[in-house]
């Protein structure tokens, strides 16, 4: 992250910044522990400082990218969430966001197909998956390229992760992408399966996800039921309306990632002007 936000903001990084992730850089034995966030956010952030002229970044980024590429792709589209283990094929949304941006933004600068390729073919999968109010899964069996859970579904992925990729997407002419980014966003305005808006504007925040009830506070039937639908090969999907609920929280982030989907786009006013956010003046 400081390596993509001192690229866009035009400054320089601090020296121990720079002693620090060129350490974790060189160190590629110890790639092995890294999850795909980790590795999203660095190449992307590696690419960033090459674009922006700073070639001392340059020498990283192909070889993280052949290690994305051999250890974090999966033939169903999809990308696994770590380079090996039992975790590795139970991938989140958020993986397939981080890994997918990451390829464009490396696709894009190297001239590499095949990381545009593996991005084309997950943003596929995704919209393929998307639940039928616009609701992005959160559970994959990455191996398997099948939805493991539904719950939680997350508000910032509607409005925020989801967007951020799919306009890399509408970018490179991805069927569906556009359609695909309207209707998850709708689910925030109240197309969704409660029927309600997931916004609180008196308080300029957002409700943070709808769940299972019996789910609020614990994990574990949700992990044990990812595990038996990916090894008895069942297919998830949404429950009955009266057994979701809400979870009442709006984290800092979540805002962050709508202003980084939407704070340049003036192409899509029936989202970002919508009568649901307060009166916001047109852009001429």
């Amino acid at each position: 992250m400081a390596l993509w936000v001192s690229a866009e903001l035009r400054f320089e990084l601090p020296e121990q910044v720079k002693r620090d992730v060129r350490a974790l850089l060189s160190d590629q034995a110890g790639w092995k522990t890294f999850r795909a966030q980790d590795l999203g956010m660095l190449l992307t952030g590696v690419v960033a400082r090459a674009r922006a002229g700073d070639r001392e970044w340059v020498s990283f980024a192909a070889p993280l990218y052949r290690f994305l590429q051999e250890r974090f792709h999966s033939g169903s589209g999809l990308f696994f969430d770590a380079p090996s283990g039992f975790r590795r094929r139970f991938a989140s949304f958020a993986t397939q966001i981080y890994l997918s941006i990451a390829c464009y933004h490396y696709g894009e600068f190297a001239g590499e197909s095949s990381a545009l390729a593996m991005a084309d073919a997950c943003v596929r999968k995704l919209i393929a998956l998307q639940g039928p109010d616009g609701e992005w899964p959160w559970f994959f069996d990455a191996a398997g390229g099948r939805v493991l859970d539904f719950y939680e579904v997350y508000s910032v992925h509607q409005y925020g992760m989801a967007p951020a990729l799919l306009e890399w997407a509408e970018r490179y002419r991805v069927r569906g992408a556009r359609n695909a980014l309207i209707k998850g966003f709708n689910w925030v305005l109240g197309q969704n399966q409660l029927r309600r808006s997931m916004l609180v504007p008196d308080l300029g925040l957002t409700i943070r996800s709808q769940i299972r009830k019996r789910e609020l506070t614990t994990r574990a039937p949700r992990m044990l039921r990812a595990i038996k639908n990916a090894y008895s090969g069942c297919e998830a999907g949404l429950i009955e309306d009266s057994g979701v609920g809400l979870r009442l929280e709006c984290r800092s982030y979540e805002l962050g990632w709508m202003l980084w989907s939407f704070g340049q786009r003036t192409d899509l006013l029936e989202l970002t002007h919508n009568s649901a956010f307060g009166k916001i003046p047109i852009p001429a």
